[in-house]
């Protein structure tokens, strides 16, 4: 009787969508809130449920745990750390020869980094594992390091003994070193894709396979989202059905918390984990939500239990796409011409598409033109990566055939290097706003032209009547829709920037174009991912040669990656260079490129180079 009767306080229609409000703007204020305080609004507020009262009870919950996490980090250690520590996440590569990994201390989580000899013996442990190391502190001070609960970096110096994990971690582990090793016959991009794609491992990816699913808007295919929740609990569904209704509650939590615990608590795997949570017990207690209502209290529940989530903008991006899915989505399935499995997926995409387009450009100021297409034509491949894959790659562990054939990753990564080849055309705000203004009017013309018969009589069946007479004034207002679409497009596709003629800076490079000839100079160390992506957005379809100026390996890094995307690119550095497959040239040295003559006029301590036309012979 009392879950009842709560069911039925809690159970209002604008109950979740307070107690989310709540949360959110409690979280994003970090106001501490006494913990009486706290403690009476819950009171109240389980005594007499209210949308206004919900909404200041979980708005002072949250901002109390918020306040706490930011006490937490007011004292970072800064001094000798030695000592056992558990890794929170994997290592990642850092630099040209380090890792980084999140690690807890005691109460205090550190980011450590090891470089060289330390970080080869941190590399192959996994999250949950436990290592004791030697190294000094100092605090963080980022805004990225705040909002994921790092107080300080430590620079590793020494690592000794390692412990094993805790049985869970220990595990899913095991799963995920089952799965690495049945990839391995795949070709080192399908597999990096395949990684990510199934347990959210993105270690792997090359700079330009990030690239290109930047460029094509494909981004998050690279990362566990809800679809693979939705599929581990079908799978399970048919083991459960015939259990009770507490044990299967309680096999179905077990089953999402330790794929939780897989997937390292990614912030989308936390929304979808916690919707689906919502969804279980919901039934359990013999009342389903609707989708939009489990969306809401799974916002509640994630931002109260980590309120620096609502900065992170992984969950920013997780939260408004699953807010398209629900809102937009069944809009425009309905109201889009074609066969219903078309209309679907163009649906889906464009759904989460457009729920997202406020924030990638109000945080990146453009989005890629390409990304509607290419979700709609990777969408199919993905689905079969992430949920099919992993038990045929499992399989293959041993014998290590077969997964080259089952992987479909390959699908999906041609549409995102076919996307990143294409020329560069991004919509900014007003390029955004058009394409929204045109989608609305695109939508209220269908839902005008797809009036059926009045089923009133009066004004009503009246208004009907002259919306119909005016037929054509609604095909004109789908055509102005159509129109507007098309011309924001087109108008992006023509701007697509090409790098001027002469010099210019691109990131942490120069470059030199003249007619079709393009000189790449790196005088500055270049991350590999982001030199790739100001070349991109540059406009940089070719690249002809690559001036290693340094020649370390910095700039070997950065050669390997261009040369990945650039296949054709010459490469020349100054001796005693570690650049694959340079050319050593010296001060007078004269290299010829196409239209372009480049003269090495200095090569020590770094090459400087001039580049003028060549001369006609």
């Amino acid at each position: 009787m009392g879950v009842e009767r709560l069911r039925r306080r809690w159970g209002g229609p604008v109950m979740p969508y307070a107690a989310a409000a709540g949360a959110v703007t409690g979280a994003w204020l970090l106001v501490g809130v006494p913990l009486a305080v706290v403690l009476v609004l819950a009171a109240a507020c389980l005594w007499r449920p209210s949308p206004l009262l919900a909404l200041v009870a979980v708005a002072a919950l949250a901002g109390f745990f918020g306040s706490r996490a930011v006490d937490g980090l007011a004292d970072p250690p800064s001094r000798p750390v030695e000592g056992w520590v558990r890794l929170l996440d994997d290592p990642r590569p850092l630099g040209t020869n380090g890792v980084r990994v999140t690690v807890r201390h005691g109460d205090a989580r550190l980011e450590a980094r090891a470089y060289g000899a330390v970080a080869a013996r941190l590399d192959d442990l996994l999250a949950g594992e436990r290592v004791h190391v030697s190294g000094t502190a100092r605090p963080a001070e980022s805004d990225w390091h705040r909002w994921r609960h790092v107080a300080a970096i430590m620079n590793v110096d020494a690592v000794g003994d390692r412990a094993g994990a805790a049985p869970l971690a220990a595990f899913t582990n095991h799963v995920r070193r089952l799965l690495d090793s049945g990839a391995r016959s795949l070709p080192d991009d399908s597999r990096a894709m395949f990684a990510g794609m199934v347990y959210g491992d993105d270690r792997s990816q090359s700079p330009r396979l990030y690239d290109d699913f930047r460029a094509a808007g494909l981004g998050h295919l690279l990362v566990v989202s809800g679809q693979n929740v939705a599929f581990v609990l079908a799978l399970a569904s048919p083991l459960v059905t015939r259990a009770r209704p507490g044990v299967r509650l309680i096999v179905l939590l077990v089953l999402l918390a330790v794929f939780a615990v897989l997937t390292r608590f990614e912030p989308s795997v936390l929304r979808a984990v916690t919707m689906a949570g919502v969804a279980v017990i919901s039934a359990a207690l013999g009342r389903p939500e609707t989708g939009r209502r489990t969306l809401a209290w799974a916002v509640a529940a994630v931002v109260v239990a980590d309120p620096f989530l609502v900065r992170v903008l992984a969950f920013q991006l997780s939260v408004c796409a699953t807010c398209g899915l629900l809102w937009i989505t069944p809009a425009l399935a309905e109201m889009l011409p074609g066969p219903r499995p078309l209309r679907l997926a163009a649906a889906t995409t464009a759904g989460a598409q457009l729920a997202v387009m406020p924030l990638l450009v109000a945080v990146f100021g453009t989005v890629p033109v390409a990304s509607l297409p290419a979700n709609v034509a990777a969408g199919p491949a993905s689905g079969i990566t992430a949920n099919w894959a992993p038990a045929v790659v499992a399989a293959a562990s041993r014998s290590g055939r077969g997964a080259g054939r089952i992987s479909a990753s390959g699908g999906v990564g041609g549409v995102a290097s076919g996307a990143a080849a294409a020329p560069r055309a991004m919509l900014g705000a007003g390029g955004g706003a058009m394409v929204g203004a045109g989608v609305a009017l695109v939508l209220a013309s269908r839902r005008l032209d797809g009036a059926g018969e009045p089923a009133a009589m009066g004004w009503m069946a009246a208004f009907v009547a002259v919306a119909r007479r005016r037929l054509d004034g609604i095909r004109a207002l789908a055509v102005l829709g159509g129109a507007v679409v098309a011309v924001a497009v087109t108008v992006s596709v023509l701007a697509a920037a090409s790098p001027p003629p002469g010099w210019s800076d691109i990131g942490d490079a120069r470059l030199f174009r003249h007619e079709s000839v393009t000189v790449v100079v790196l005088d500055e160390p270049a991350r590999p991912r982001d030199l790739l992506e100001s070349l991109r957005l540059a406009g940089v379809r070719r690249v002809d040669l690559v001036v290693a100026s340094h020649g370390g390996a910095s700039d070997a890094h950065a050669v390997l990656a261009l040369r990945d995307r650039y296949r054709s690119a010459a490469v020349v550095a100054p001796p005693m260079h570690r650049v694959p497959a340079a050319r050593t040239v010296r001060a007078g040295d004269m290299v010829r490129v196409g239209v372009l003559a480049v003269e090495v006029v200095a090569d020590a301590p770094d090459l400087a180079v001039a580049v003028s036309p060549a001369e006609s012979s």
